[in-house]
């Protein structure tokens, strides 16, 4: 009995390691970065991992930030960058798409900026447009105390807000302009929220954890 198990580890074994050298000579792209996260493209397929998370195909991911992630295959170690094995239809990527990676809490956040100054940003596809709470409005910049209040409902109760335009607002290599939004009395929303004041301007596809914005004009 003994004898047959070693035997018949051996064509096992054998798959093992073809498989390996299939995936690694096959083309891995790099869709997107973000920190301890990526989204790589393997033998056509689309996978988004996490530091430490290996892959049906048998990569894993080793490390990853705006730079670069780092991939093991079979224990070898390979570094690559957001253009590697990005060819014809990605090149959109570069200039008018971005990448967005749910985090645990099924939440789409991103960074990006009004008129110049950085944010943090909540994508609110149920907002009808851009809010802000007014802690983040003045440390932005944004003079909404000249604007004639009015009152909207949150979850806490009604609060003072103030509608107003936003000059510049941007996300990626993504901006729209004139953009309307409100300001809201006290610490809500806690992050911004990019609504559909913004959102109009970019198509919007779910696929496997990652949303991809993709300006329309």
């Amino acid at each position: 009995m003994r004898r047959l198990i070693t035997f018949l580890r051996v064509p096992i074994l054998l798959l093992v390691v073809s498989l390996a050298e299939a995936v690694e000579l096959s083309q891995i792209e790099v869709v997107g970065l973000f920190r301890d996260t990526a989204v790589l493209r393997v033998a056509g397929k689309q996978r988004l991992l996490k530091v430490g998370q290996l892959s049906p195909e048998g990569v894993m991911l080793v490390s990853a930030s705006n730079s670069g992630a780092v991939v093991s295959i079979e224990g070898k170690q390979y570094s690559l960058q957001l253009s590697n094995g990005v060819r014809g239809g990605y090149t959109e990527k570069k200039n008018s798409s971005e990448l967005i990676a749910i985090n645990a809490a099924g939440q789409y956040i991103t960074q990006g900026s009004v008129n110049g100054r950085a944010v943090t940003f909540l994508v609110d596809t149920g907002a009808t447009s851009v809010a802000i709470n007014s802690r983040d409005a003045r440390r932005l910049g944004i003079n909404f105390a000249t604007e004639k209040p009015g009152m909207v409902a949150t979850a806490g109760g009604p609060v003072r807000a103030y509608s107003l335009t936003l000059d510049r607002v941007k996300v990626g290599e993504i901006e729209a302009r004139n953009i309307r939004a409100v300001v809201l009395e006290g610490n809500y929303p806690t992050l911004a929220l990019l609504g559909m004041t913004w959102l109009k301007h970019v198509e919007i596809v779910e696929n496997a954890g990652v949303m991809k914005l993709t300006k329309k004009y």
